[in-house]
């Protein structure tokens, strides 16, 4: 006893103890006077109560020790805390009125059932009291003492979610977060309370909203938004520079303290502001059903996507070629894990090399084909445009060929808006690769020919999006060319329901273009990669304009001026079928091509595009004579039509 009040370790948890002792006494002595004033002033019995008063108090502060009472920290009391300390104050008067009994003496009461029950009622009182006023008074303290550097959030969906999310900011970070309000699309739910916090049209001016509370953060709490909607609000408030989080579920949010860090990251694909296209797929699983299927390209990001789908789909084969070695092997790990039961055969092959592939063809002669192996990055193939002919061109031609020896079902190419109309040597090859598959497709072959064209592909490699990423990471800047640059962005799973969906919708020589909505500003889209990162634009990560690179454009487009377009099944699919291409026109294409063979001049290659390709639009392509240099001797070349 005399450790715990040794002035060397005396703590808050013994102060609690002193007080809540002096608490029972001052309790035992309310019943005394409101029991004896109510019957007789006269017998108040003045003898006894020092006696029974140190007895009652011995046994409670026995009690309050040998159950730790004391040492539970008072602002995180809860209703089974409270429950516990009634239970222990029954057992401390029970004993107390039992001592009473069993050791009879001239100290005692004549009304002692009558008094200690009082003195029960009156304690847990006074003690409850006590801790609710403790509790208060640090909240305010707490409240008080930080309210400067305090956070002002607002919690977007005032259901379930959102209630449930409020609920544990207030008991695990009141002192970090002050909620403002919650804001709610549901007229029903808007200007009522909820817990003491109103609810707010999330339709009126965030901007007056956000200046007029303060607001820093924002946390988006509501599963039945919309996309558009959700794209609308991310949009207005990521411009605010105000950081946003999203809770995915209620078990997120289960057996941890709440922190705002830990919360999910808006993903930039819901910053799309148009909703999701999604395409029901039970066709495409009953045509693939049974089926040997190889993917070329199958490590890449849109190859990979397209190889996963297909997992799902019951294919009974699926062959995954590939000449990145080590992306091969991380999707080779990937889907043995995932799909144990599933067929795959993974090779690590350059398509390039078309004896190494036909031996692929031969073994396995496989049903439905999905071409999406290409070199893609703009800037590089400027530099190397004959790398780019041999991949995007002379491969595409082989694997077309090898198609039809062994009687493929379907050719799905997979190709890109910088195809229309190009200005890069990418979009030149790829659009030239698309003029032998459509040749093919004209030529009456048992094998169906199909060109997907879609734009920018969030996260893909090819995207500015792993770009930006890694800029923000470095602490920037973010590089972006133009402040007008444009593009239309897709995600890789809408890519792989395109590419999918034509494998069986498709007749033969059609193009399958998606409708992406209105395209997006480059610029915008660093300012919003950087707000969700939690930094401010042009402050924190500096956004330069590093002027367009060789080949790129302002905007891309979809269609080319003589492409007509019609609609599908699907109002967002639309296709081309008058892509007729003579058989002759691509093998001339070939033949040219060929005559460069060996050589490795730039400029030489994009002026042969341009003869190739009208619409190519490059300054070097405008030129019909170039001088190109072999070891000593400077040659020059000429277009002879």
């Amino acid at each position: 006893m005399t450790k715990i009040f040794n002035k060397k370790l005396l703590r808050p948890s013994q102060f609690v103890l002193i007080g809540d002792q002096a608490l029972i006494v001052l309790g035992f002595m309310s019943a005394l006077l409101a029991y004896y004033r109510l019957l007789s002033i006269n017998e108040f019995p003045l003898h006894t109560i020092f006696y029974r008063v140190s007895i009652h108090a011995t046994i409670a502060i026995t009690a309050w020790i040998a159950f730790g009472v004391y040492r539970k920290v008072i602002r995180f009391f809860s209703s089974k805390d409270y429950l516990s300390i009634i239970g222990i104050l029954i057992v401390v008067h029970v004993i107390s009125l039992l001592t009473g009994f069993l050791f009879p003496s001239k100290h005692q009461f004549k009304h002692e059932t009558e008094i200690f029950v009082i003195s029960f009622f009156i304690s847990s009182i006074y003690i409850i009291s006590s801790r609710f006023i403790i509790s208060y008074l640090y909240y305010y303290y707490s409240k008080s003492k930080k309210m400067d550097g305090q956070k002002k959030l607002l919690i977007y969906g005032a259901g379930e979610l959102g209630v449930f999310l409020k609920k544990s900011i207030l008991t695990q970070n009141p002192e970090d977060f002050k909620i403002v309000g919650f804001l709610d699309d549901d007229r029903k739910k808007i200007g009522r309370f909820i817990g003491g916090i109103k609810v707010m049209d999330a339709s009126k001016n965030l901007k007056e909203l956000i200046e007029e509370y303060g607001i820093t953060d924002v946390i988006l709490a509501n599963k039945t938004i919309t996309p558009i909607r959700k794209a609308k609000f991310l949009e207005d408030t990521l411009a605010l520079n105000i950081r946003v989080k999203e809770i995915s579920s209620i078990q997120s949010l289960f057996n941890s303290n709440f922190n705002i860090n830990k919360l999910s990251n808006i993903d930039i694909n819901d910053l799309m502001n148009r909703k999701p296209i999604e395409l029901y797929d039970e066709h495409v699983v009953e045509s693939l059903k049974d089926k040997t299927v190889l993917v070329t390209g199958a490590a890449g990001s849109i190859g990979s996507e397209i190889v996963r789908k297909l997992s799902e789909h019951n294919a009974s084969l699926i062959i995954c070629v590939d000449f990145s070695e080590s992306a091969l092997y991380d999707l080779e790990q990937e889907l043995k894990r995932k799909h144990p039961d599933l067929a795959y055969r993974f090779y690590l092959t350059d398509i390039r090399n078309e004896k190494l592939v036909e031996n692929i063809f031969a073994e396995y002669q496989p049903d439905f084909i999905y071409h999406a192996a290409a070199y893609k990055h703009v800037p590089l193939m400027e530099q190397f445009p004959w790398e780019a002919v041999k991949t995007n061109v002379f491969a595409t031609w082989s694997v077309v060929k090898l198609a039809i020896a062994y009687k493929a079902e379907k050719f799905v190419f997979v190709s890109s808006d910088k195809a229309v109309n190009p200005t890069s040597v990418m979009g030149a090859t790829k659009r030239l690769a698309e003029i032998i598959v459509q040749a093919y497709a004209s030529s009456n072959t048992a094998t169906s020919f199909v060109v997907t064209r879609f734009g920018n592909v969030l996260g893909s490699n090819g995207s500015v999006v792993p770009l930006f990423k890694k800029q923000i990471q470095n602490g920037g800047p973010v590089t972006v060319t133009h402040p007008e640059m444009i593009r239309y962005f897709m995600t890789i799973a809408e890519a792989c329901q395109l590419v999918l969906e034509a494998s069986v919708m498709a007749d033969g020589g059609e193009v399958f273009v998606f409708d992406m909505g209105e395209p997006v500003k480059i610029v915008d889209l660093a300012k919003n990669m950087i707000r969700l990162a939690g930094f401010t634009p042009d402050v924190e990560i500096k956004i330069e304009f590093i002027g367009e690179r060789p080949g790129e454009k302002l905007y891309e487009e979809v269609f080319s001026k003589d492409e007509k377009m019609k609609q599908t099944h699907h109002e967002k699919i639309m296709i081309s079928s008058e892509n007729i291409v003579e058989f002759n026109q691509a093998m001339n294409i070939i033949e040219k091509l060929k005559s460069l063979d060996g050589y490795y001049e730039p400029e030489l290659y994009r002026v042969l595009l341009k003869d190739l390709i009208p619409e190519y639009q490059s300054v070097a392509g405008n030129n019909k004579v170039v001088n190109y240099k072999i070891g000593n001797k400077i040659n020059q070349y000429k277009f002879q039509n």
